[in-house]
């Protein structure tokens, strides 16, 4: 399975819930973990923050249910450090790496920059 995992340190989650693109492969995510043994009949799943949808053993097991799902190319745009955990390092990409700011007076501490960066080739989605 091509791994793409593309990691965003500190989304707006509110943006992020407001833009519908971000269900895409809600439905196959359900899956994964309503039917026993899935197996999909796709071969690109895009998932954008899983992390909304699961608990914690359900993102920890998730890279093995998508590799027993039978998935071919898996783009998952995260800020869940139990998912990046259990992906290898060279499919990890890191976006928008800069500092934290540590002044008490700044209001906003998310970014604006939180969708899919690379759209897998299906020419859907616009990303920064």
């Amino acid at each position: 399975m091509n791994l793409k995992v593309i990691v965003y340190r500190r989304p707006n989650m509110f943006a992020v819930n407001e833009n519908l693109y971000n269900m895409m492969g809600v439905g196959e995510l359900k899956n994964l973990y309503t039917i026993e043994n899935y197996k999909t009949t796709h071969e690109t799943l895009q998932l954008y923050y899983p992390e909304r949808f699961l608990n914690i053993l359900e993102i920890r097991c998730l890279v093995s249910r998508l590799e027993n799902a039978g998935y071919k190319d898996v783009y998952i745009v995260t800020h869940s450090e139990h998912l990046i955990t259990t992906v290898r390092s060279e499919n990890i990409g890191i976006v928008n790496d800069e500092l934290i700011p540590e002044d008490p007076n700044i209001f906003k501490y998310s970014n604006d920059e939180s969708g899919m960066p690379y759209d897998g080739g299906l020419g859907v989605i616009m990303g920064g």
